[in-house]
């Protein structure tokens, strides 16, 4: 059994114009107070991460969340991760959710 502990929430990019007519780039929440496990890489992931050169920090794995894209980030208390390449679907099942990511400075 994972030890789902941390609370997370999904955040997408929305993209628009206000009523000047300026664009707005701005993150909403997706999907918010999702359980998932935070763990750093550790062994061979870290080091095949090191060798593609993506920089990822963390793996975060949860319950399948559907809708989930490498465009979204990832908020942890005051720490936002972006998502390193597509979310895995462990074993294609929809039961659980892989996101690798980094760190946003």
């Amino acid at each position: 059994m994972r030890d789902y502990r941390h609370k997370i929430d999904f955040l997408q990019r929305v993209k628009g114009r206000d009523e000047y007519g300026d664009p707005i780039d701005t993150w909403e929440v997706f999907k918010a107070g999702i359980w998932a496990s935070k763990d750093p890489l550790l062994g061979n992931e870290f080091f095949t991460a090191l060798t593609t050169d993506s920089k990822v920090e963390v793996k975060f794995n949860m319950r399948y969340v559907p809708g989930i894209t490498s465009e979204m980030r990832i908020k942890h208390g005051n720490e936002i991760y972006e998502i390193i390449g597509p979310p895995v679907n462990v074993k294609g099942l929809n039961r659980e959710l892989l996101c690798y990511c980094r760190l946003v400075k």
